[in-house]
This record gives structure tokens, sequence and C-alpha cells, in this order.
């Protein structure tokens, strides 16, 4: 049923998701600013739940930034199950590799043959889907580039976010990855499942119902910044749609390595690239309505605002 499945792999919120202008992005309008987050506490992580998903909320740019650069690999697999019959299964594998001066290299592929890649070099983006051509063009902001290393990421959170209700953890003491000194952390089923906070998205809804049968694993964060070095789950979650009880088995595997080194790719041949029309209007669109209200997203290469100016034809009459 492969309907099922996809409601599965849209919960993990994977890899391959495309992003938008979040609130966040939208200097206070939407959101109010928030006090400064307290730094991360390998103590309170290897006993708190909350402190840990804290830790594995951690953006991958603030991983690079706390451990220097090294390179990430992460594999899932989610498996979908009625009456302990098999009904689909997805898999997937994300890496992301450093280059000098801020480039980096970023593929995610997955069973149902989709995929994506990503070149970040000399300033300059290079995206294609799977089995395709490259398009170069300029990023459209300064940001840009962060926010889509940092997707290639975001399995590791959302893996954690549908089991923290049952989790329960033991610390383990000192542990090393890659040569890297960490704290090792044991995950197990607590007896009981916490209180599942509301979801206001109706898609996720779910969620909210959800039992976790099972989980196990562990995890080694950096000893001194208490950033994830690596993550291996497993767990099972029983949920509901449409009247039929389905069992999702997921599990994780994500690990850094090779701290320190910087690989060398460098940008895909010309022949290989082909012309990428200036995109998205919306951003011009975006800029010139909130022009007094917020930063403007589209941005010149020194990072200083580009003018707000109307692009659609609506704005143009």
């Amino acid at each position: 049923m492969r309907s099922a499945v996809v409601f599965a792999t849209l919960a993990l919120a994977g890899c391959g998701r495309s992003h938008g202008v979040t609130d966040e992005e939208l200097g206070g309008l939407v959101l109010a600013p928030k006090d400064k987050a307290d730094p991360l506490s390998v103590d309170k992580a290897a006993k708190e739940p909350r402190e840990m998903g804290r830790a594995l909320a951690t953006k991958y740019r603030d991983v690079v930034a706390a451990v220097g650069p090294h390179s990430y690999s992460i594999k899932t697999q989610t498996i979908v199950e009625e009456a302990g019959k098999k009904i689909d299964e997805l898999s997937d594998e994300a890496s992301i590799e450093p280059g000098d001066k801020g480039a980096f290299h970023a593929v995610y592929t997955n069973s149902a043959d989709y995929g994506r890649e990503v070149t970040f070099e000399e300033g300059k983006l290079y995206l294609r889907p799977r089995y395709q051509r490259w398009h170069g063009r300029a990023p459209e902001s300064p940001d840009e580039p962060a926010q889509i290393r940092d997707s290639f990421f975001d399995a590791v959170y959302a893996t954690w976010e549908l089991v923290a209700p049952r989790v329960e953890l033991t610390d383990q003491g000192p542990a090393q990855v890659a040569g890297r000194a960490g704290r090792k952390i044991a995950v197990k089923m607590a007896p009981e499942q916490r209180q599942i906070p509301s979801e206001p998205l109706t898609q996720r809804k779910w969620r909210e119902k959800r039992s976790i049968e099972a989980i196990s694993g562990e995890i080694v964060l950096d000893a001194e910044k208490a950033v994830p070095l690596a993550v291996k789950l497993t767990a099972a979650i029983a949920f509901t749609r449409d009247g039929r009880r389905f069992t999702m088995k997921m599990s994780l595997d994500a690990s850094a390595s090779g701290f320190g080194k910087l690989v060398t790719f460098g940008a895909p041949a010309p022949d290989q690239v082909v012309t990428t029309p200036e995109r998205l209007r919306e951003v011009d669109d975006r800029d010139f309505l909130l022009q007094g209200i917020a930063p403007p997203l589209r941005r010149n290469p020194d990072g200083t605002a580009v003018p707000p100016q109307p692009k659609s034809p609506v704005h143009s009459k």
C-alpha cells in the first residue's frame, strides 16, 4: 500500500523535502524574538530526553561550527506492516562532504529511485535531481547554501522526534567517533509513554495517537560541544489510518568521520551544466510587499540587500 509508506516517510520529514521561507526568517513579523538558548549540556543530555532532543535538533551548520570540517553519513529505513505483513518499504542515504572555504558536496538517494545532489563551490550552487544534468546558479540569499546543506541532516532529529515520548537514557561514559572524544548514551524504551504534544498540522494529527512499541540504540555526543557525532536508533511505532492499524519499523544509522579533512571535488564539467534561468520571482514579490516590515531575502554577493522591485505582472501595472 504505497499511501501508507508515503505517509510514514512524510512523518520522518525526509532529506528530500523542499524549504520555503520560514517564520523565523521574517524578522519577528510572525514569531516573537526568543532569548538566546542556553548552551547544550552533555551531562543533562545523557539523562534527560528533552536536552537530548535539543542536541539532536542542532542544525548541521552549528555542528560544523562546533567540531570543525568533517564528513557525515546518514542512512534510514522505514518498513510499514499491517497484521504482520509488509506493505511497503523505503530506505535512503545521505552524505555530506566539506570542501575548502565553505564549499560542500551532498548527495541524497532512496530506494524509490529518487535523489538529488548539490555542490557549492566558489560561491555558486550546482544542483541536480538524480540522473539529470546540473543546474548552476548563484544563491538566492547568503544563507541558502547553509539551508540546503542543513536539509541533508534533517533525518536525525526527525527520527528522534517520533520516538522521544518513550525514550529512557543511560550514560555509558567516554567513547570516540573517528578519533574525536565523545560521550555514549544508551537508548531504551521507558516503562511508560510520556504525553505526546499536539500537532497543529492536519496531516500530522495521526502522530498524536501513535504508540511507541519498541526502541533501542545509542547516541554519541561530542564531549565538549554536545553535538551528535553518531546516532543509531531502531524503533517500532503503531498508528491508525482510515480505520486500519499499521506498524512502522524504523532504523537510523548516522555518523561523522574524517574530522579536519577537506574533500576536493570541484565544480561539475561545463558540458554537464545546463543554463538555469533566474528563479523564484516570488522572492522579488515577497521583498516588495514586505519592504520596511521584514528584511529582504535577495542579496548581493557581498551580503547587502537588493532594493525590492516588483517583478510580477500584477505588481507592474
